[in-house]
């Protein structure tokens, strides 16, 4: 795997984790509302630079 599809994978990853972090399912206790806005928004960091990305790919 190359370095640039490492770093692709990892973004994507970073994703998923925060998604479930967000989720009903993987959460005994409710998350508050400050910390869900905060993770929400590396989460679209994170989303925009892993789209940027892959347009580049192009």
């Amino acid at each position: 795997m190359s370095e640039n599809n490492k770093e692709l994978l990892e973004k994507a990853e970073e994703i998923s984790n925060g998604l479930k972090r967000l989720s009903k399912k993987s959460r005994k206790v409710v998350m508050p509302y400050h910390s869900s806005y905060d993770l929400i928004e590396e989460l679209e960091e994170v989303a925009d630079s892993l789209v940027k990305d892959l347009k580049e790919l192009k």
